[in-house]
């Protein structure tokens, strides 16, 4: 019975990370069409947030160097607990580490949190990559279309 329990306590607590539906917030302020990679992190970093932080950055380099250069992927480091990064943590309500895919097209946003995705694979490179990957190209998607 407890492993019943446990089992859907788990399904619960991580059925909201890849595959749902992107929130849609209005923006303030206007401006291009982009995807910011948000890598929200502590003050003190554990060796999980430091693989989150490596392998999106190497997908980024490997598949979106063009992109980046272009400006239409960029990727934010940011110290949550920095009170000057507070209302953004607040936006996303970022806790330690937080990872979410930011999409804008016409002043409107929508995002995708993948952090219980990214603590759950960390240590699988490979689906890591590949569904961040997969996260990335619906975001260009939502953009370009």
């Amino acid at each position: 019975m407890k492993t019943i329990v446990f089992s859907f306590l788990a399904f619960f607590i991580f059925s909201n990370c890849t595959g749902q539906e992107p929130v849609k917030t209005v923006l303030q302020s206007s401006g291009p069409n982009r995807i910011e990679v948000l890598d929200f992190h502590n003050e003190h970093r554990c060796a999980t947030c430091l693989t989150i932080e490596q392998l999106t950055k190497e997908l980024l380099a490997d598949n979106y160097a063009d992109a980046q250069q272009k400006g239409l992927i960029t990727f934010r480091l940011i110290n949550a607990d920095e009170k000057a990064n507070g209302a953004i943590v607040d936006r996303y309500t970022a806790y330690g580490t937080t990872l979410i895919i930011s999409s804008v097209k016409g002043g409107t946003e929508e995002f995708v949190d993948l952090t219980n995705f990214a603590f759950m694979n960390f240590n699988k490179e490979e689906k890591f990559k590949e569904t961040l990957k997969k996260e990335l190209d619906a975001a260009l998607k939502r953009i370009r279309s």
